[in-house]
């Protein structure tokens, strides 16, 4: 049986938790399970709902996806992290592959924690957004419609350049997010400029011709 610091200092290590406090992490820890597992046994399916973190303690763990591994995780690393935003399908198979021990931390106690605390729910965002940051740096075309600095061609710019003289900017995600976070209403969209009301040519008048005697 873990003390309430092992848990916390397990659980620090999990990427979604890294800038959670003390205060935040204890009362996680004490929301978490130990889960022992044994060699061969699958901890979930592709297709399994994503319902959980977990974090090695002991053994490990192989993530893969069919016949393709994507990696093994040992003591301290954790697995399937993003359920505590996303609840959608695992996506990938987690198998042990040596006899040990896990944490595991449920979606729904985390969000019973994070409910009653903004400030654990602005770092989880902050985390997601140096994840997104880092996506956007492997897949440009991502980051340039979110407008995070990266160059654009000269024929984005100078289309970028032409409808902002009609319409104002749309808010970005980020926009989005941070006032979601803040309990803010969110950004209005601008609305999307109606087709151009055609002007009525004036009909041409036949000449008048003078009147004969």
């Amino acid at each position: 049986m873990m003390t309430p610091v092992e848990r916390v200092l397990v659980l620090k290590n999990a990427d979604l938790l890294k800038d959670a406090g003390p205060r935040h992490l204890l009362a996680l820890a004490e929301r978490a399970n130990e889960v022992e597992i044994w060699k061969s046994d699958t901890i979930y399916r592709e297709e399994d709902p994503a319902d959980a973190l977990y974090m090695v303690v002991e053994g490990r763990v192989r993530l893969s996806i069919g016949e393709r591994i994507l990696s093994e995780v040992g003591p301290g690393e954790a697995f399937g992290s993003w359920s505590l935003v996303d609840d959608s399908a695992r996506g990938q198979r987690a198998d042990c592959i040596e006899d040990g021990l896990v944490l595991a931390l449920a979606r729904d106690e985390f969000y019973e924690v994070a409910a009653g605390d903004l400030t654990l729910l602005q770092q989880i965002v902050r985390v997601l957004a140096k994840r997104l940051r880092a996506l956007a740096a492997d897949a440009p075309e991502q980051a340039r419609v979110e407008g995070e600095g990266v160059e654009k061609p000269e024929a984005m710019e100078s289309g970028d350049e032409a409808a902002s003289t009609t319409t104002a900017a749309a808010p970005t995600l980020g926009e989005t997010l941070k006032a979601a976070v803040l309990g803010h209403p969110a950004p209005d969209t601008p609305p999307a400029p109606g087709p151009a009301t055609a002007i009525p040519a004036s009909e041409p008048t036949s000449p008048t011709l003078p009147k004969t005697p």
